[in-house]
């Protein structure tokens, strides 16, 4: 039987899957592992290319777009009937290196007390530098690339990590059947970041691969439908981890943040996309409700525990400015020192 499957999910990705895949199948590593595409209703040849290039990997096309979780779920879904130890999650825009799947396994087996793994991801076009080595969480639930743009020499051991970046990352089947998949409401953007807080909330840690390296073919992008998306699924986040109590400590500085999002938002042009969150945020109310009550169920770290691996501030290069550096962050990290005082429970 073979332990490991790699997941590959695909959306009008024909320019990049074949390198991809070519890199996937050429690996040291001397185990056995399976390889799925599947493939959420590209309107590409991306579903023909893998067919006839690549005839011996499973492809699943999928009928309509599900959405980064649903996609995933749906390879994550048909790999757990086939009980294998690892599923790995990687991005069809990566080249992953010779000895990627051997060092990332390797880590894995040596980490008992590790969940996810995540590999070094390192950008395609300079591959000594960084695009994300596991993403940090800021207290009101921002998350970003961390790491970002620093040289690859500065992380060569084995770290923990806040979160995993949902590009490359292995998660074990003991977690898996655990946690459960991805949620499917927040369709894209911050699912992994959910996903990582609850194998961090059942007493997972999560750690960093730093000799697993796959290399990213990536343009930061910042549209109206990734803010949206991102907006409602922080707030969605927030909601659904912290305690009532913690929420209302953390709400004078949430509502601040607010105002200022709203205003950067409306300053942007993309003021409606906002409001819309906040609608998007009201219609997942009782998925929120019924999520806490499932959290309730794998917890075994409190509300401080959790801000021990939060950062107070924001900190992602291409979207800092002097008012972040020099005001908000220090406003933010005051009142999360404060917070961290109070909280107990």
């Amino acid at each position: 039987m073979k332990s490991t499957v790699i997941i590959i999910l695909t959306y009008n990705s024909r320019g990049d899957i074949g390198p991809c895949l070519n890199s996937v199948l050429s690996q040291s590593y001397k185990q056995d592992y399976d390889v799925v595409v599947v493939d959420n209703n590209s309107d590409d040849d991306t579903v023909k290319f893998v067919k006839e290039k690549y005839p011996s990997i499973k492809l699943i096309a999928n009928k309509k777009n599900t959405g980064y979780a649903g996609g995933n779920n749906i390879g994550l879904n048909y790999a757990l009937e086939k009980d294998y130890q690892n599923y790995i999650l990687l991005n069809p825009d990566m080249i992953v290196d010779i000895d990627w799947l051997k060092y990332l396994i390797a880590v894995a087996d040596s980490r008992e007390d590790a969940g996810i793994i995540q590999s070094k991801v390192l950008f395609f076009h300079e591959k000594f530098r960084i695009n994300t080595i596991g993403n940090p969480i800021h207290y009101l639930a921002f998350s970003w690339s961390g790491g970002y743009k620093k040289l690859s020499s500065a992380y060569q051991e084995i770290i923990d990590i806040p979160l995993a970046s949902g590009s490359c990352l292995l998660v074990k089947k003991e977690v898996l059947k655990q946690i459960g998949v991805l949620d499917e409401k927040l369709f894209m953007y911050h699912e992994d970041v959910d996903f990582s807080l609850r194998a961090k909330l059942a007493g997972y840690n999560i750690i960093l691969a730093p000799d697993s390296k796959a290399f990213h073919n990536y343009s930061f992008s910042f549209g109206t439908r990734k803010f949206y998306f991102c907006e409602r699924n922080r707030l969605f986040v927030f909601f659904s981890y912290y305690s009532l109590f913690s929420i209302i400590l953390f709400f004078p500085f949430f509502l601040l943040t607010e105002i200022l999002m709203i205003i950067y938002a409306f300053f942007t042009g993309w003021g409606k996309y906002k409001l819309k969150a906040y609608v998007g945020l009201i219609i997942l109310v009782p998925h929120i409700l019924k999520k806490k009550f499932e959290l309730r169920k794998i917890r075994q770290i409190t509300d401080r525990q959790m801000m021990d691996f939060m950062s107070a501030k924001f900190e992602f290069d291409d979207v800092n400015n002097i008012g972040i550096k020099y005001i908000y962050n220090p406003v933010s990290t005051v009142y999360f020192l404060l917070m961290k005082k109070i909280i107990f429970w």
